[in-house]
């Protein structure tokens, strides 16, 4: 389970500094140059699966919540859906607490 605080505070930092990718297509481009991706537990079929297959290849870690699309278009204060969102920069304390 993700600590909902720190989930809250690396999400609102990424997107303050502009270092995040959003979209399941965009976020599977880019994620050579990200340090974890968030997906929503509503993600699924094939673009989920080729999420994760590249996220594995590229040692890049996944975080599946237990929130849907919506609920994390809420979280990131966005009015549409967001299947998942890939971050650039995340402090290493950051990280592992998002891992755990």
């Amino acid at each position: 389970m993700v600590d909902q605080q720190v989930l809250g505070r690396v999400l609102k930092e990424a997107m303050k500094a502009g270092k995040y990718t959003l979209g399941t297509r965009e976020v599977i481009s880019q994620v050579k140059s990200s340090k974890i991706v968030i997906a929503a537990s509503s993600i699924a079929g094939p673009a989920g699966t080729q999420l994760k297959l590249e996220a594995e290849k590229n040692k890049v870690p996944v975080v599946i919540l237990d929130k849907n699309s919506a609920q994390l278009g809420k979280l990131l204060g966005r009015p549409y859906k967001v299947s998942a969102i890939a971050l650039r920069q995340v402090t290493e304390s950051d990280l592992r607490s998002l891992q755990a």
